[in-house]
C-alpha cells in the first residue's frame, strides 16, 4: 500500500476508495430561499474536493449527499472542511457526515448507487449517527477502534466552534501558507485578533487530529 499527494491508496486489485454519506441538519426550519442557498454552498464545496481529491458526488433527496473519492486519506480533511466551511456560511448551518474507508465500487455521474464496503460502512453510519455529527468507520477492526474516541472529541470541539471560528479555522487548515499574517490578509482581519481566534479553535490540535486520521488511513 502506497499513497502520495496526488495519488489514490492502490491495494492489490481492489479498489479503495473514501465515502462521504451526510445529510443537512434541521433543514426543514430553513426558509426556502436560504436552503437553496445552503444547496449552492452545498454543491460548491462538493465540488471543489471532488475535482481535489479525485472524486465525484450526488446529491439526493433535497437535503442529502454522498462523495466519493479515490484518495481515501484525505476523507477527514474533506469531511471536516465540509462542516466548517458551512457552519462559516450565512446563514450558518451544520451537516452530518458519515466517513467510511474500503472497497468501493461507482459510476462517475452515480455515485448514491455505488457498492461496496465503503458505501455499506458510511451509509449505515449515518443512519446511527445521531446526536453526534461526525463518524469514521472502516472494516478494519484496530484502526476504527484506535480512532472512534478521538473522532468523537474531535466531532464534539467542531460542534462548538461558533461562525467566526469555523471561518478562521477553515482558512488555516486550507492555505498553503499558514503564517498568521497571512491568513489575516486572507480574511481582512487583524493579525492580532486572527491569533485570538485561532488559539480559541484549537487550531493545532485539529491538525494534528487530521495528519493522524490521514497516517492512520495509509498505513492500514
Amino acid at each position: 500500500m502506497h499513497t502520495n499527494k496526488n495519488t489514490a491508496i492502490i491495494n492489490k486489485s481492489k479498489s479503495y476508495a473514501g465515502v462521504l454519506t451526510g445529510d443537512i441538519t434541521d433543514s426543514q426550519s430553513y426558509s426556502d430561499e436560504d436552503f437553496r442557498n445552503i444547496l449552492a454552498a452545498l454543491n460548491k464545496y462538493l465540488s471543489n474536493y471532488a475535482k481535489q481529491y479525485d472524486g465525484h458526488f450526488d446529491i439526493y433527496r433535497g437535503d442529502a449527499f454522498q462523495l466519493a473519492v479515490n484518495q481515501p486519506q484525505y476523507s477527514m480533511h474533506i469531511a471536516f472542511g465540509l462542516r466548517l466551511a458551512l457552519k462559516a456560511h450565512t446563514p450558518s448551518v451544520d451537516v452530518r457526515i458519515s466517513v467510511a474507508i474500503g472497497e468501493a465500487h461507482y459510476r462517475p455521474k452515480e455515485v448514491k448507487t455505488g457498492a461496496g464496503e465503503a458505501f455499506v460502512l458510511s451509509g449505515r453510519g449515518l443512519d446511527t449517527i445521531k446526536p453526534n455529527h461526525l463518524a469514521f468507520h472502516s472494516n478494519n477492526t484496530e484502526l476504527e477502534n484506535k480512532t472512534q474516541l478521538l473522532t468523537r472529541f474531535a466531532d464534539t470541539h467542531v460542534s462548538g466552534l461558533t461562525q467566526t471560528q469555523s471561518e478562521t479555522l477553515l482558512a488555516y487548515l486550507q492555505a498553503s501558507d499558514k503564517s498568521h499574517e497571512n491568513i489575516a490578509a486572507l480574511l481582512d482581519k487583524n493579525r492580532s485578533n486572527v491569533s485570538r481566534i485561532l488559539n480559541a479553535s484549537n487550531y493545532k490540535l485539529v491538525a494534528e487530529y487530521l495528519e493522524y486520521m490521514k497516517h492512520a488511513i495509509v498505513a492500514q
